[in-house]
């Protein structure tokens, strides 16, 4: 039975203008898609960050488009990557955690493996964070900063011990931790590697020696995916001293945590400390701003090899960091601080979207991380079947401004769930015996969220309504899109990459930080 809303979607996607359709037939332009990992949708200066100064995201803002009020639509790194890769919501494609038994129902489409399907040369640098680990999901080129991908190319922690030896965690400088047995300030110290054996310039390295070696005949899309500003806060010296914890601004906190001042590995995401926070903040926007000089190489490099003349620019994140609001660390919940991601996209000044999407608008708009996949498939001229399987929206018509029929809603979900319109945010928590099931924000007073309307007889229609139409969208399901010559079926032995076979790479036993990471 197709519901009203999802008949609303179906007749939008025959409605469309195909911005792109004229470049069918000829080369399609190359993809460089920056992802990055729990960063909040404000720690930039184009979006008014009082403190971390973003030149480099802040260009592709000025020549591009961003959109303000975006959402994950779920708030954990592998979910929200498949819906990316999907455009489909999480309950949809069936992954709704990080656990390594999270794996997504059998035949879905992901995003590289269309774009290889259409000629494209496919190579990912950093974190993908799909289960099963072992496959390459389509990518003929898999570098990866952890344990996952096919194993051929060498790995960033592999670097590190071929370098100097020795684990980076074992490379703390002595007494650069000044919250050694707290579970969440221990993140935090001084390592003594180089600045480019580090994650993140690692993972900048290898999309270079990607650039280096593609096939020049075939179009790209790179996918480089960057753990940072994630924790741990491991940092050298120069990005350490970078931001002052005293002058960082922090919420209000809560006097202690659920069990008290002092925390333990089980409510870590709990903060009541305000030196801790300090400090954290001040290494989170050291983090960010790490990124954007890495967002910095990588423009430089399209522009000296006369790629930006031919190559759309994606840059978001799977999620944010609550980075104390609400005594809270981390992601995972709905709040605006775990849940709205930053979104940025510039097309090539020769690309027909060009005059509407390189005019350096800001987009007010609601829009949901399972609209880029059919925005990116219509910007490059291969527009995805007319599916309703597929979830998502194209952007295009919204950055031309064009409103009408636009959802201007988000759902999102991890254990809770939510429904954001422009004036509302109701949020429904499950099975956790919460004394506040329901949270209720007037989100244009009240965008911290701090008052909870939920159970106030003047907003009782408006939360009953609100409640319909997330228990709605949880009952929605999507058929499998069905696309011929699409690989869909992923399992420990993948596809060969394009220049030498994959070995099937035993696996690593993982690490007791690493399996901590799917509730962080």
């Amino acid at each position: 039975m197709i519901t009203g809303a999802r008949l609303v979607l179906i007749l939008t996607l025959f409605a469309l203008p195909r911005l792109a359709a004229g470049a069918a037939g000829s080369r399609p332009p190359n993809i460089l898609f920056i992802m990055v990992d729990e960063m909040r949708w404000n720690v930039m200066s184009c979006a008014g960050h009082p403190l971390v100064k973003t030149p480099n995201l802040d260009r592709i803002a000025r020549e591009g488009t961003r959109f303000a009020t975006a959402y994950t639509v779920a708030p954990i790194c592998g979910p929200s990557r498949y819906s990316f890769f999907t455009s489909r919501y999480a309950h949809v494609h069936g992954a709704i955690d990080n656990s390594e038994d999270a794996t997504p129902l059998p035949g879905q489409v992901v995003l590289p493996a269309i774009l290889k399907k259409e000629g494209y040369e496919t190579a990912i640098s950093g974190k993908l964070h799909f289960s099963p680990r072992g496959p390459a999901y389509g990518f003929d080129y898999f570098w990866s900063d952890r344990n996952e991908g096919p194993g051929k190319l060498p790995r960033w922690p592999e670097h590190v011990r071929a370098k100097y030896g020795k684990d980076v965690n074992a490379m703390k400088m002595p007494g650069s931790s000044p919250f050694p047995d707290d579970p969440l300030g221990k993140d935090l110290a001084t390592i003594e590697v180089q600045p480019e054996d580090t994650q993140v310039f690692w993972t900048t390295a290898r999309a270079e020696e990607y650039l280096d070696k593609r096939d020049r005949s075939r179009p790209f899309f790179l996918y480089v995916s960057y753990l940072e500003p994630h924790s741990p806060s491991l940092l050298v010296e120069m990005y350490r001293r970078m931001f002052d914890p005293a002058k960082v601004p922090i919420p209000p906190l809560p006097e202690k945590t659920s069990t008290g001042t002092k925390r333990t590995a089980d409510n870590r995401h709990e903060v009541a400390d305000p030196a801790i926070v300090r400090a954290m903040t001040a290494a989170y926007f050291a983090k960010v701003q790490m990124v954007d000089d890495n967002v910095g190489r990588l423009l430089a490099r399209l522009k000296k090899d006369g790629l930006d003349e031919n190559t759309i620019i994606i840059f978001s994140a799977d999620h944010g960091n609550m980075l104390g609001d609400h005594g809270r660390w981390f992601k995972g919940v709905m709040h605006e601080g775990s849940s709205r991601i930053p979104l940025l996209m510039k097309v090539p000044a020769s690309h027909p979207a060009a005059a509407t999407f390189n005019r350096g608008k800001v987009v007010n708009e609601i829009v949901e991380n399972i609209d880029v996949m059919p925005t990116l498939m219509n910007l490059i001229g291969r527009p995805l079947p007319r599916d309703p399987g597929f979830q998502g929206m194209d952007l295009a018509p919204l950055v031309a401004g064009n409103t009408a029929g636009w959802k201007n809603r988000a759902f999102a979900e991890r254990g809770s769930c939510m429904i954001r319109t422009p004036e509302f945010k109701l949020i429904q928590t499950r099975g956790r015996g919460s004394e506040a099931p329901y949270e209720l924000y007037d989100m244009q007073r009240d965008p911290r969220e701090d008052m909870n309307l939920a159970g106030d007889p003047k907003y009782a229609k408006i939360q009953a309504e609100l409640n319909r139409q997330l228990e709605a969208w949880l009952a929605q399901t999507a058929p499998l899109p069905i696309m011929p010559g699409v690989q869909t079926k992923w399992d420990d032995s993948p596809a060969a990459a394009a220049d030498a076979p994959v070995k099937k790479r035993p696996r690593e036993k993982r690490a007791p930080r690493e399996k901590a990471a799917k509730h962080d």
